[in-house]
């Protein structure tokens, strides 16, 4: 993704071009050092490398994760919003960041069409405008 050759590739990340060559064709296993190197040279998801589960470098779960946590600010705005709520915007973000950990304690990762609970909401909000 990088465009870089092989020999720039092993000088960024501190190794040899043939310990290089050996990573790239699975011959040899990424150590952890090599993959936090990757992560910090690179911006590449340490779990993206060891499963490659999407083009751009990053973990499939992680763009859940993103999509799932913009879906739950854009449900609590609107709820404030179709409530005439004054609630500051700390508090927003406590309930936004409440009904996250929520979300993600409970795993929903698994439907990703479902949209936020709008009762689970309200009562949200209502604890955090007290």
């Amino acid at each position: 993704m990088a465009k870089l050759s092989q020999e720039e590739m092993s000088q960024k990340l501190g190794i040899s071009r043939s310990a290089y060559q050996n990573y790239e064709r699975g011959q040899r296993d990424l150590t952890a050092q090599l993959l936090l190197e990757i992560y910090e040279v690179f911006d590449v998801d340490p779990l993206w490398m060891l499963k490659g589960d999407s083009e751009d470098g990053k973990d499939r779960r992680h763009e859940e994760i993103a999509t799932a946590y913009r879906k739950i600010g854009i449900a609590v705005e609107r709820r404030i919003i179709d409530l005439g709520s004054s609630v500051t915007p700390e508090k927003k973000w406590d309930a936004i960041k409440f009904l996250f950990d929520e979300f993600l304690n409970a795993d929903a990762l698994t439907n990703e069409s479902e949209e936020p609970d709008t009762t689970r909401i309200d009562s949200v909000l209502r604890l955090v405008s007290l």
